[in-house]
């Protein structure tokens, strides 16, 4: 069903609460904005009720908010992180999606990966393949062609097939509530939290090559980057580029034929951007060296650090592989690390994903022993 005005989205909506589950998926174009730009909405609840919304079309996205926030119907992703913040922006920003089942990491609660895509794991679970012919189409277009539209139904035809093969598994491997703890983050405000422009500096490439008023300006470049692309809806590296901004703290230009010529801008960008980057640049210089960010110091030992995070991954490996869950689920290397950090220079009881919730039952007394026992046997370099 193609809807394209308010009454038949309202009515599409209503119909769909009287289900148990919703599949949910989302096409959009990022390119040039800072945030994704939505073009299109499916929803089905089997594969002989989908809808295809065109969301130009749609004044009233109060329907779909209403679902979204339903704790009494199973809304169904395959890679909630990639839709529920577009679809949160689309209806206002404020909403906390309710009852949030991703198959991805589902899959990953059951023996498989979780890094599978949609199509392999349709393949894997109901032996579908789909066609994938438009991954890079233009979803801002109208009007959308008939193999445009054929593939994104596609997407969510048989999705609530797949919502019951998962959720079976779930429940036979005893792994659903923990599953279900995870999906938790989707209805939590700190999961949409806007990035700070005054950490922005963190997420630049190559930072860690600076230190002093060089970081400093790099800190600047990247807050200033960060809160103008955000106002004005515009992708970062078309204001200012990760590698622009590391030229900028390395040769400190002083006019825009500078920026041009030293941080290799275009003409247009650096006219046009000129007098905040040259400002950022020149706060950055002026910071004294106390104030100026800098990159943490590592509390151990390299070796020490490096080994006990092999425990920690042991340990994880082991733990997640008994129970049929993807390690990744359970720790990222940055989270091992994390944690050993924080076992250096955290007094105990120490606050990390680990050490809590669903985590902390699978990882057992074993995860607590080395943190509070073996690895503070070890002074740190601050001690």
């Amino acid at each position: 069903m193609w809807i394209d005005n308010d009454k038949d989205f309202s009515n599409w909506c209503a119909e769909a609460q009287q289900h148990s589950a919703i599949a949910l998926d989302t096409e959009f174009v990022w390119t040039k904005t800072y945030y994704p730009a939505l073009g299109l909405l499916q929803m089905a609840w089997d594969r002989e009720n989908t809808a295809l919304v065109d969301v130009f079309a749609i004044t009233d996205t109060t329907p779909l908010a209403a679902l979204l926030q339903s704790a009494d119907i199973t809304k169904i992703f395959h890679e909630a992180a990639s839709d529920l913040p577009i679809l949160r922006r689309w209806c206002g920003g404020s909403i906390l999606p309710q009852t949030i089942f991703d198959t991805r990491i589902a899959a990953g609660f059951v023996g498989l990966t979780a890094s599978l895509s949609l199509n392999r794991l349709l393949t894997q679970a109901l032996g579908i393949t789909l066609p994938k012919t438009e991954t890079r189409t233009d979803w801002l277009q109208r009007p959308l062609t008939t193999a445009q539209l054929e593939y994104a139904s596609g997407d969510v035809d048989f999705m609530p097939e797949l919502y019951s093969i998962l959720s079976n598994r779930l429940k036979t491997n005893g792994n659903e509530a923990w599953f279900l703890e995870e999906m938790l983050q989707y209805s939590a405000e700190k999961y949409y939290a806007p990035i700070s422009p005054a950490d922005s500096w963190k997420r630049v490439s190559g930072n860690g090559r600076y230190s002093g008023n060089r970081l400093a300006i790099i800190a600047e470049l990247a807050a200033w980057r960060e809160k103008f692309a955000c106002q004005n809806n515009i992708a970062r590296p078309r204001v200012i580029s990760d590698e622009q901004i590391c030229l900028c703290a390395e040769t400190t230009p002083q006019t825009a034929a500078e920026l041009i010529k030293s941080a290799g801008m275009r003409p247009k960008n650096a006219e046009r951007y000129a007098l905040p980057i040259l400002n950022a640049i020149a706060r950055g210089m002026a910071l004294p060296i106390e104030q100026c960010p800098a990159h943490k110091l590592l509390p151990l030992d390299s070796k020490v650090f490096k080994d006990r995070t092999e425990r920690i991954k042991k340990l994880v490996l082991k733990r997640s592989s008994a129970r049929d869950i993807d390690s990744v689920l359970v720790a990222s290397r940055k989270d091992m690390e994390s944690l050993v950090i924080a076992s250096a220079t955290t007094p105990w009881p120490i606050r990390h994903p680990l050490l809590e919730g669903w985590k902390r039952e699978l990882l057992g007394d074993t995860i607590e022993q080395l943190v509070r026992t073996e690895f503070s046997a070890t002074p740190s370099l601050f001690n």
